[in-house]
């Protein structure tokens, strides 16, 4: 239970620090990339104890892992999100300032 409590908090502050560095985080919410970075990790972890990955010798792939996951997740993320978002609210700006 302490791996999941550290997984959980690890995942947050890594989705805070992608959003933090993220050029277009002023185009979405605070908690979208924490979330996709906390689902992501708890996934991995989820999908590890299934396997079976636990014990003293794996255990620390049932942190690892996940922490990894946790980080890459967002940063996948963001960039499709941001581009997006910046692309409509461009358009929208564009179409409000046409009337």
């Amino acid at each position: 239970m302490l791996s999941l409590i550290l997984v959980t908090l690890t995942a947050v502050a890594a989705g805070f620090a992608v959003w933090a560095a993220d050029r277009h985080r002023a185009l979405y919410g605070a908690l979208l990339l924490p979330g996709i970075s906390v689902c992501a990790a708890l996934l991995t972890w989820l999908a590890l104890r299934a396997a079976g990955v636990t014990g003293f010798e794996a255990d620390w792939i049932g942190w690892a892992v996940p922490a990894a996951v946790s980080v890459l997740a967002p940063i996948v993320a963001a960039v499709p999100i941001g581009r997006s978002r910046a692309k409509a609210d461009t358009a929208e700006t564009e179409r409000i300032l046409r009337l």
